[in-house]
């Protein structure tokens, strides 16, 4: 009885030590740099059995609309595919941005920033802001421009997911929408 004990007690510290280890804020290696997919897959598997309802608040050109709606009947595909989109883990992203770590020590946060070395890049700027001492992250923002399409992204757990996208077309009206999920 005692051995099963023990490798339980060796697994749960196994499993506290690596956790740790993988919310280190540090500069990335040569391998690979943030990865958004594997972020979002984590609170997923944090989160994602929790009975979430959210307010989910439109607003297009300056019209807001407003409604709630739970967690199983929310769209997630479109929520999380420019998110996904904006993920520079890829190997082929290696170089292609300058990377800082930045402390706020007021404010008890790094910030990891990701800036595009070439504006070809459709992810310009990726952020990471992590508590200083927890070393968990407290929000995700990241701006992309696609085809004169500018969209930015922000993501606090279990807080708020915002979607805003600005467009202006050679032909017609400016387009300018912000999507939000506030978690209640």
């Amino acid at each position: 009885m005692s051995q099963k004990y023990l490798l339980l007690l060796s697994f749960i510290l196994l499993l506290a030590c690596k956790k740790k280890a993988s919310e280190e804020m540090t500069l990335p290696t040569d391998k690979t740099y943030f990865s958004i997919v594997q972020f979002a897959s984590d609170q997923f598997q944090t989160y994602g059995e929790q009975p979430y309802t959210f307010q989910r608040v439109i607003t297009l050109n300056g019209k807001t609309d407003s409604s709630f709606v739970t967690a199983p009947y929310m769209d997630w595909e479109s929520i999380l595919k420019p998110f996904f989109s904006a993920d520079i883990s890829a190997p082929k992203y290696l170089g292609q941005y300058n990377v800082s770590l930045l402390e706020d020590n007021m404010m008890d946060t790094r910030t990891l920033v990701y800036e595009a070395k070439n504006t070809v890049l459709v992810t310009r700027t990726l952020q990471i802001v992590t508590d200083m001492e927890t070393r968990k992250i407290k929000s995700i923002y990241i701006e992309t421009e696609k085809n004169g399409t500018l969209q930015k992204l922000f993501y606090a757990p279990v807080k708020l997911i915002q979607i805003q996208e600005y467009e202006s077309p050679m032909i017609g009206k400016d387009k300018a929408l912000k999507v939000e999920y506030y978690f209640l």
